[in-house]
């Protein structure tokens, strides 16, 4: 008998969906395969984070720790000095070249997939993701097309940021946008500007912010109003591999956990490097870090340590961190700490109601303009999404009781709303952070997209098998 074919389907062509099907066209299973990658916007391999836009935004990790490859580190370097020759390990590359990049990784895979297997690229939104029960496989819509497949993957990344609490009020308000990432949202007449939020999405904004209109004048505001710390030439200190796991794996609580970065980091500076080199250590660890802690722990880490942990290990590139110094000094970028409490329209124009860090009474002022840099909303049972949605009330998911993302098993496999773990349902993403915490740096994703593949290539082997059988 001829071995049965085997249909993957990636839903989501930005990072994670990318990499991922490049790996099953260089490693696929041994029969006929069809790799299906779904995709909403017109390119593959950009997602949110490098598709071209009008200001060139740096990636905030060197050039030597972004290869979508593991086993080919200098891959990124060598693609990126055919158009800048001066590319070099410790370069922060633009985020749109590093989409051209990706793309390049897909159609190189493309070229040299076996010729069993089969790609498929389909431009278009799934909307619902739902088991055949005669046969086992797995319906997806899109639009009004309906294709089967064996194994799904999710790798469609955070929900859409959508309106908080806060600016309910303000939602259709033209000079309010929830999501930083929808260009145009600036306009020229601004003079004033309000961003909620002080990461690396505020830090974006504010830059491109100000390129457009100099004289346009900021502020950040965020409950700590803290700043991510700028990134280092590394010195590259090899730290003692004894000390990690007396220190850091021996943790068995939140506190004692802290303790022993904070240790790290001091051995790290007494020995002549730097402190970045903790946090490098300490991330290697944090899947099982994270899975020791208690819920209680974790819940503890979310509110006090979560935005010390996120300043010191999602970094600006250098020459972003220059600009922002800047703006501060010239008094172009005013830095808060306080929540907002209401906004509200008061014309073209939004009135904000905010509350200062450590005090009681509520202030207020306004601007031109509001945009909200505090991300998406992980807790998928508030989510707008269509297909999240759906999933969630088909109960083929089950959202992770912290609200940071989805409940998964063994290489991202799904746990549906009965505690049951699938064997065709997947995620690849950044939502992994529910179970993993670190899931976000393309050498975590990249990682796990390269086990995944390996897992759907073994899982589809012993269906042939028992078909020849």
């Amino acid at each position: 008998m001829q071995p049965a074919s085997t249909t993957i389907a990636i839903i989501g062509g930005g990072f994670s969906g990318t990499v991922l099907a490049a790996n099953l066209l260089q490693r696929p299973p041994p029969g006929p395969t069809r790799v299906i990658l779904v995709e909403r916007r017109s390119r593959i391999g950009c997602g949110v984070a490098y598709s071209p836009g009008a200001f060139p935004y740096l990636l905030n990790v060197p050039a030597a720790r972004m290869s979508a490859t593991s086993d080919k580190p200098d891959q990124l370097i060598e693609y990126a000095r055919r158009q800048q020759p001066e590319a070099g390990p410790e370069s922060y590359l633009p985020r749109q070249l590093y989409g051209e990049y990706l793309q390049d990784l897909l159609q190189a895979a493309q070229r040299v997939a076996p010729e069993h297997v089969q790609f498929e690229r389909i431009h278009g939104e799934a909307t619902a993701v739902h088991p055949i029960r005669s046969t086992g496989a797995l319906a997806v819509e899109i639009g009004d097309q309906r294709h089967l497949a064996d194994q799904v993957v999710l790798a469609c990344g955070d929900p859409p940021p959508t309106a908080r609490a806060y600016a309910r009020e303000v939602a259709d308000h033209p000079a309010y946008g929830c999501n930083p990432h929808q260009g145009g949202q600036l306009q020229a007449t601004d003079r004033s500007l309000l961003l909620i939020g002080t990461g690396l999405t505020m830090v974006d904004a504010a830059i491109a912010a100000a390129a457009r209109n100099p004289t346009l004048q900021m502020i950040a505001l965020s409950r700590h109003g803290l700043l991510p710390a700028p990134q280092q030439t590394p010195s590259r200190i090899v730290l003692e591999e004894q000390f990690d796991l007396c220190g850091l794996l021996a943790s068995r609580s939140l506190r004692e956990l802290v303790a022993a970065v904070r240790r790290l980091a001091r051995m790290v500076l007494q020995r002549g490097g730097d402190w970045r080199e903790a946090i490098t250590r300490t991330r290697e660890c944090v899947p099982e870090l994270w899975q020791r802690l208690s819920e209680l722990d974790r819940r503890r880490f979310l509110r006090h340590v979560r935005v010390y942990w996120d300043t010191h290990r999602h970094r600006m590139p250098p020459e972003f961190a220059e600009r922002v110094s800047a703006m501060r000094r010239s008094g172009q970028l005013q830095v808060r700490a306080g929540c907002v409490r209401e906004l509200s329209g008061m014309g073209e124009r939004i009135a904000v109601r905010w509350r200062a860090r450590g005090c009681s009474d509520l202030q207020a002022f306004s601007v031109d303009r509001v945009i909200d840099c505090s991300g998406s909303d992980h807790r998928l049972q508030r989510t707008g999404d269509v297909l999240w949605r759906y999933l969630l009330d088909a109960g083929l998911i089950s959202p992770d009781p912290l609200g940071l993302g989805v409940r998964t098993g063994q290489d991202g496999a799904l746990v549906d709303g009965g505690g049951r773990t699938s064997g065709r349902l997947f995620y690849l993403g950044p939502m992994l952070r529910a179970d993993h915490w670190e899931a976000t740096a393309v050498g975590e994703l990249r990682a796990r997209a390269e086990a995944l593949a390996a897992a759907l290539t073994k899982a589809a082997m012993p269906q042939r098998a028992a078909v020849a059988g």
